[in-house]
């Protein structure tokens, strides 16, 4: 299950990110470099594509292992016509799969459609939707009352940051390896510059709706480091921290050099920022695999005794 759910975050932002990279970056940086952008797309989309294909798949596993959990019964004979529409018609998890299923199908549609702006702008919708909508299979989507709404906002607008940083990284890695725009450092700067200001808004973002979730589910100091869950929420926030570390070396000194200093040194300060990328792009991928486990676990908040010392 921890394989599957990590599997199926890390495709599932690898494919939203790509999207958002490519309509609000990727798009407005090569309108009018017809040939770097035409080489772009073809190794962007098999990209996309690729990612997308594995979230469908990873997707349909969860939901036959989810069945086998909720039905108590061995995999083997969870896999029935009678159970699975039990779960998919009567289980909250289900009816959210369902409907990320529909949403996975019409983001494939409008990849086959490219050329018209109208796809690009659908292409989007269906992509945050997709990864917006994993807060209702998580524990958030297990939260009830007012704090439930809170709870939801905070994880899906999280899980959308996530994948805007993360899987975006994917794509900038891609768009400066593509030869016909690594040859006009123009259009180098120019995505890098764009990609930072969405990096420092998703940031802020996961920051902020990270605290709201923590608050929920943590509860307390002594949550935090007094349970399974908020000693591996700790792991994750150290490689949340190592990350930050690598895009403020990116940020703050190779992105300046790439702008201001000789072709050659650019180039050089352009390998090390791709370097770097990929890095960060290892590490963020790290962190979806804790995500997998942290909602297989129960949340801090329920597992520590108000009252006690």
């Amino acid at each position: 299950m921890i394989a599957t759910r990590a599997v199926h975050f890390a495709a599932t932002s690898v494919t939203a990110g790509g999207v958002i990279f490519g309509v609000l970056i990727a798009t407005p940086v090569l309108r009018h470099h017809a040939a770097a952008a035409t080489s772009l797309r073809s190794r962007a989309r098999w990209g996309i594509w690729t990612s997308l294909v594995v979230a469908m798949i990873s997707g349909a596993m969860w939901l036959l292992l989810q069945a086998a959990s909720m039905s108590g019964m061995p995999l083997n004979e969870a896999l029935t016509g009678e159970v699975l529409s039990t779960v998919v018609d009567e289980t909250q998890f289900g009816e959210v799969t369902t409907i990320r299923a529909g949403l996975a199908i019409c983001l494939a549609a409008s990849l086959a459609y490219d050329g018209a702006a109208a796809a690009r702008w659908l292409r989007l919708a269906m992509a945050v939707g997709l990864v917006g909508s994993l807060a209702w299979t998580g524990h958030a989507g297990s939260t009830i009352g007012a704090s439930g709404y809170l709870h939801l906002t905070a994880d899906a607008l999280h899980a959308t940051a996530a994948a805007a940083w993360i899987g975006g990284l994917v794509s900038l890695i891609i768009f400066l390896a593509t030869a016909q725009i690594r040859e006009n450092m123009s259009l180098v700067r120019d995505a890098i510059e764009r990609f930072s200001t969405m990096g420092i808004v998703s940031v802020a973002t996961i920051l902020l709706s990270g605290v709201v979730n923590a608050g929920i589910l943590v509860g307390s100091l002594r949550g935090l480091v007094g349970t399974e869950y908020g000693r591996v929420l700790l792991l994750k926030l150290a490689i949340f921290a190592v990350m930050l570390a690598f895009a403020a070396i990116n940020r703050l000194r190779l992105t300046p050099q790439i702008a201001t200093i000789g072709s050659e040194q650019s180039s050089i300060a352009l390998r090390q920022l791709i370097r770097n990328s990929a890095i960060e792009a290892t590490l963020g991928l790290g962190i979806l695999v804790i995500v997998g486990v942290l909602g297989t676990l129960h949340p801090a908040v329920h597992l520590i005794d108000p009252a006690s010392p």
